[in-house]
């Protein structure tokens, strides 16, 4: 605090509490209360203290230390403004300060809402996926892509890498097709996969894996479109 660098400084210098008042022509308990932190020292005060203790600003109110948070000459000043307040101020300055802070915090809290989420994996064989699927809940972060979203799936396996990867939670969107160039998710005899809807084929993004090639002897269902990647919250 300022009355400490005030006494730091004035040790330093060698000089007594009442040599600094008789050059500040500032009363000896006056000082006496700055170094105590009874008070603080108005703005003619502060001058005249930098003045007799050899010192600017920057260390009486330590702005050294914290140039990290590079601080506007607005935020300087009130820093300096608020030094100069009575005990009634600052406690009125801090509690609107104080208020403000919490309630920008309530504003930044991440909101959530609870989706479907399904206990089979799609790019396994999961038996019969559609009727015999079974749902919890998960927590999600409310984005625009989750409120599009009718339930979670986990994917298992990475033949969508780089686009989406083993464990990724997808958002789902219940519909019965997709558009070409469209990813989706499907039940093809009886197992589940993700996967981009070709003219005739499921397409892998891992190039590693070969296409699923569609014909009119395929039994194939869209379970919905993926509209984008859950952020769950844990």
């Amino acid at each position: 605090m300022i009355g400490d660098k005030i006494r730091e400084r004035r040790l330093e210098l060698g000089m007594t509490q009442s040599q600094v008042a008789e050059l500040t022509k500032i009363k000896k308990n006056t000082i006496s209360n700055y170094e105590n932190n009874v008070s603080a020292p108005n703005e003619n005060n502060i001058f005249k203290l930098m003045e007799v203790l050899k010192c600017d600003a920057n260390y009486l109110f330590e702005w050294e230390k914290v140039t990290d948070l590079e601080l506007s000459i607005k935020e300087k000043n009130h820093i300096k403004k608020y030094r100069t307040l009575d005990e009634y101020g600052k406690k009125a300055v801090d509690d609107l300060l104080d208020n403000e802070y919490e309630r920008c915090q309530e504003e930044k809290k991440i909101k959530v809402i609870q989706l479907p989420m399904s206990e089979l994996k799609v790019s396994a064989g999961v038996g019969s996926w559609i009727e015999d699927n079974r749902y919890g809940t998960i927590e999600v972060v409310d984005t625009p892509e989750s409120r599009k979203a009718d339930l979670v799936i986990e994917i298992s396996g990475d033949s969508m890498e780089p686009t989406y990867h083993n464990g990724d939670n997808v958002l789902v969107r219940l519909q019965p097709s997709v558009d070409i160039g469209e990813i989706g998710v499907f039940v093809k005899d009886s197992e589940g996969y993700i996967k981009e809807l070709g003219k005739n084929r499921l397409i892998s993004h891992n190039k590693e894996y070969e296409d699923i090639i569609l014909n009119e002897y395929t039994n194939i269902n869209c379970v919905g479109k993926v509209v984008g990647i859950a952020e769950v919250i844990r």
